[in-house]
């Protein structure tokens, strides 16, 4: 249920000021170069000579759309490799761009650095010393302790971050309550005492205005999510990852609570234990309880 780009995930970290670009795309320490269309998949050249120490940014492209701000939920396709030119991650080969909040220490800090102030529809090059990216822990076995990282990222849209509709009234009281906040935090969520339904159940909170989920689609959206038993809590997006894609087809339970309803909405789900992934079958001894805000489709 991760963000499907994880390598972008990174603690909690403060903002500082953007460093300048330069167009000496090729030189020692310099940007770099980029081929290829904007919008398609875009080949990275090799650095040379030593890294820089300090955050680099070119705009390639530049978009005539709205200016980022800290906070905006960034919809984006990039393409991430080493100083070296091994390539780490890719959102075009995945077939879908990805979702991240931009400017509040959710992505890596020469994310946040870099694309607060571009303007989306802008092709943006990205050249991150180790203490803007993962510094002397690495990332996992793709991204060595002190790597220079290099992305091109294509600013597409922005989501709005929280649901935006009408509170709906909750009736049954056999269902978990919901808070109905909208302030960006996560909502309260209380389970009642007693046995989980036996099948799966699917509530509005909120009822958004927006386009209809179609069962295939992906969705932008926040979520948490809890056992049913003993109300212990499994993942919380608000708190830790922020916004995240999620590509209906590939949870059951998801798609079944989810299409039909609208951008915009807060959304209760009961799965039971049969709707879930085989993983979480193997990892849950009870139903989970999700409650999904619905930020946008695509």
């Amino acid at each position: 249920m991760r963000r499907i780009a994880a390598l972008l995930i990174a603690p909690l970290l403060l903002v500082t000021a953007t460093a300048c670009g330069s167009d000496d795309s090729g030189k020692s320490g310099e940007p770099p170069a980029v081929s290829g269309a904007a919008d398609k998949k875009p080949k990275i050249e090799k650095g040379a000579g030593d890294p820089p120490k300090d955050l680099k940014v070119k705009v390639l492209k530049e978009g005539d759309g709205a200016t980022l701000k800290k906070g905006d939920a960034l919809t984006a396709n990039y393409l991430g490799q080493l100083w070296d030119g091994k390539v780490f991650d890719n959102s075009w080969d995945r077939g879908q761009p990805a979702t991240f909040e931009i400017g509040t220490g959710k992505v890596v800090k020469g994310w946040d650095e870099g694309l607060v102030g571009q303007k989306l529809g802008s092709r943006v090059e990205l050249v991150i010393p180790p203490d803007k990216g993962y510094g002397d822990q690495g990332q996992g076995q793709t991204i060595p302790p002190k790597s220079t990282l290099v992305f091109v990222v294509d600013l597409k849209s922005v989501t709005s971050n929280k649901p935006e509709g009408k509170v709906v009234e909750q009736k049954n009281e056999a269902l978990p309550k919901v808070g109905t906040n909208t302030d960006g935090k996560a909502p309260s969520v209380t389970i009642p005492k007693g046995d989980a339904p036996e099948k799966q159940q699917s509530e509005t909170i909120i009822e958004g205005n927006g386009k209809a989920v179609g069962k295939d689609d992906t969705v932008q959206t926040q979520f948490e999510a809890f056992l049913w038993k003993d109300s212990k809590p499994l993942d919380n997006t608000w708190s830790q990852s922020g916004i995240q894609s999620v590509a209906l087809k590939s949870l059951p339970g998801w798609q079944e609570g989810l299409a039909g309803k609208k951008v915009g909405s807060r959304v209760l789900m009961v799965v039971p234990k049969s709707a879930l992934t085989a993983e979480q079958q193997k990892q849950f001894d009870s139903p989970v309880v999700f409650v999904v805000d619905i930020l946008g489709i695509g």
